[in-house]
């Protein structure tokens, strides 16, 4: 057999043995639940922005890692933002409402890449600027049918795109997204 004639088969070989040994990577799970606004804790109803009133905000319980936080959802000039507090009413993050277009190319490419590792053929629902712990990360919610739960986040560093974490996302319904 000529050289041109192996060159393929063994490449070939090499991407299915690379592609073969790359981990599964693991998933944490969120819960979410849409709540009223009785449902909130006493220290997180004194913490919400008092430029709005409590009827204009969409509200959320969430469990993960065995912690229990509250988003309180809300729209400015068109713009829809979230803000996450724990049982105390401090802030945890707060998150904005982005479309995936808008982003950075070399930041898109790099999450289309780990997507396409994982997830061939996604569907992006909803993308998000967070800010937490004095750093902005970048939260992709995706549909795909091999998640565990039909919807995960993946979670990358805003300035570098290095990958974070995939989440799990277990929703009562679709309608606690924004």
């Amino acid at each position: 057999m000529s050289a041109g004639k192996l060159i393929l088969p063994l490449f070939l070989f090499f991407i299915n043995a690379c592609a073969s040994i790359v981990p599964d990577i693991p998933h944490k799970t969120e819960i979410e639940q849409s709540i009223q606004v009785k449902d909130l804790p006493p220290k997180v109803l004194m913490a919400l922005p008092k430029e709005y009133g409590r009827k204009e905000f969409t509200y959320k319980r969430k469990l993960k890692d065995g912690k229990v936080s509250y988003d309180v959802d809300y729209e400015r000039e068109g713009k829809k933002f979230s803000i996450a507090y724990d049982e105390q009413g401090r802030v945890l993050e707060e998150e904005k409402k982005v479309e995936f277009s808008d982003l950075p190319p070399d930041l898109k490419i790099k999450v289309e890449k780990v997507l396409s590792a994982y997830y061939p053929g996604y569907r992006i629902v909803l993308t998000e600027e967070v800010y937490t712990n004095n750093e902005k990360l970048l939260e992709i919610f995706f549909s795909h049918p091999k998640t565990k739960t039909g919807f995960a986040e993946a979670v990358f560093e805003y300035q570098t795109g290095v990958f974070r974490e995939f989440i799990n996302i277990q929703m009562q319904s679709i309608q606690t997204l924004y």
